[in-house]
């Protein structure tokens, strides 16, 4: 487990110096942006531009740059909001809680429903209940997150009127449990299904389907044991190691659909102000929020591992050292 965690720090590492350097090599000129957004859209004189450049240290070399942003980020501290001159941390505290409220929600619903759907499939000896799934997970699978998005908004609330469009509460009404939860329905949802749901059913399905007529399966049967034991312990729990080795790899996926997510549902996490960034040039704030993404990512992988191992004890997290 240790070499997978240096491992992935590494990847984390990496990432950041080539979001860094990609951002360097960006058209227009973060200086200049600021100072014409400050005047009112009047372009700034050359002087004024680099009297800034030198103040934010944009004259120095990009190693130099880098490595002072990795000594600051590392006690914390990601640099200043070219565009609102806001701590970056702070952007942060307001924006990563909420994807990962909405990232968790998804992948509890991808979790729930995939076991589910996949047991039901899996288990059942109706052949027309059975088709009825895999042509359900078919169509849905076949569909991209957007259209999802855009279909269960359509559905349940401009249509049925049951779940609010967007946000997080009413307006001018406090964020309780009880006012956010129905905001958080439509985009976990949305971002659950529109995002390898179809692929996790089916592992679960062909998991468990291969392990119904196993040796151990039908010694536990035979010794006696009830359905309410030999499901879960002598199918569930083996038939889940192909979907919880998926599962890890596939946050990676949920974090990047996030992003469209939050836009379409004006949910106030990363996703959306990695968009405003990006369109004003706020590279403080848009490295960070790489950074992040990408610390996240990482940890779920590092938790599939875990889930593997324990779903499957043969499963070892270190390699045994030769004697």
């Amino acid at each position: 487990m240790r070499r997978r965690a240096v491992t992935a720090l590494a990847v984390v590492a990496a990432l950041s110096a080539l979001c860094f350097a990609l951002l360097d090599t960006a058209p227009g000129d973060p200086a200049a942006n600021i100072l014409e957004a400050r005047s009112g859209g009047r372009p700034p004189s050359a002087a004024a531009v680099a009297e800034l450049r030198h103040s934010m240290g944009l004259d120095d070399p990009l190693p130099v740059r880098y490595g002072r942003w990795v000594r600051d980020a590392m006690h914390g501290d990601f640099g200043t909001s070219y565009k609102t001159g806001r701590p970056v941390s702070e952007v942060l505290a307001d924006t990563v809680p909420w994807t990962l409220l909405l990232t968790g929600a998804a992948v509890l619903v991808s979790v729930v429903g995939a076991v589910a759907v996949g047991l039901a499939a899996a288990l059942t000896r109706r052949a027309w209940l059975r088709r009825g799934i895999e042509t359900a997970l078919f169509a849905v699978g076949g569909m991209p997150g957007f259209v999802v998005a855009l279909l269960l908004l359509w559905i349940f609330s401009a249509w049925l009127g049951w779940l609010p469009s967007g946000g997080v509460s009413q307006p001018g009404r406090p964020v309780t449990a009880g006012v956010l939860l129905p905001h958080l329905v439509l985009p976990a949802l949305a971002l659950a299904f529109g995002h390898h749901f179809g692929a996790y059913a089916r592992l679960v399905e062909t998991g468990v389907g291969r392990l119904r007529t196993a040796p151990h399966v039908d010694n536990a049967r035979a010794r006696g044991l009830p359905g309410r034991v030999v499901v879960p312990r002598h199918l569930l729990r083996p038939g889940l190691v192909p979907f919880a080795a998926r599962l890890g790899v596939g946050v990676g996926g949920l974090v990047a659909g996030a992003y469209a997510t939050e836009l379409i549902f004006s949910w106030p996490g990363v996703g959306r102000q990695a968009i405003l960034a990006a369109q004003s040039q706020d590279y403080p704030v848009l490295t960070a929020i790489v950074l992040v993404t990408g610390l996240i990512v990482v940890a779920a992988n590092l938790l599939g591992d875990l889930a593997v191992a324990w779903l499957d004890p043969r499963v070892k997290l270190e390699p045994a050292h030769a004697h």
